[in-house]
């Protein structure tokens, strides 16, 4: 039943907010302009990272890796986004990264050990995908050589 609590968990977290609040959000931030607060540019981005929208994703991870660089005193609270929106954005490296910092700070995180099997999750599944990509290949090399060796063998008879 646990396991189950902390799908939920990465679930929710992968759910887009609506446009009228992800616009709250950017109202908020473009208000600010040069000056803007951390605790608004985190929830921008948090906004952004939750987007279904890959350009959005990436601007999410791109403020959050600024507040990761320049506050120190906020990296905790960065760690579990950056690894969502790397994450959503296929960077697997990255993603296992920034979680695997937040689960040695806090080993019984629901949400980073429920996104540490979807990261798995997806890795192994591609790797799959690549071998079955690979095998595909030298198949198809195979027979491709195997009809020009017998090609071969009876223009020389």
């Amino acid at each position: 039943m646990l396991m189950n609590l902390a799908i939920l968990d990465a679930a929710d977290a992968e759910s887009p907010l609506k446009a009228a609040e992800l616009q709250v959000l950017r109202a908020q931030y473009e208000k600010e302009g040069e000056h803007v607060g951390v605790q608004t540019q985190f929830n921008y981005a948090w906004g952004l990272i939750k987007s279904n929208s890959r350009h959005e994703q990436q601007e999410g991870v791109r403020l959050l890796s600024d507040i990761f660089r320049i506050s120190p005193e906020r990296r905790r609270e960065c760690l579990y986004y950056l690894a969502l929106g790397n994450y959503k954005l296929g960077n697997y490296s990255e993603a296992r990264r920034y979680n695997d910092l937040l689960i040695e700070k806090e080993p019984e995180n629901l949400q980073a050990s429920s996104l540490k099997g979807l990261i798995d999750d997806k890795v192994a599944k591609e790797g799959l995908i690549g071998v079955a990509i690979l095998s595909g290949v030298a198949i198809a090399a195979g027979v491709v050589g195997s009809m020009l060796f017998r090609g071969v063998g009876r223009n020389n008879r």
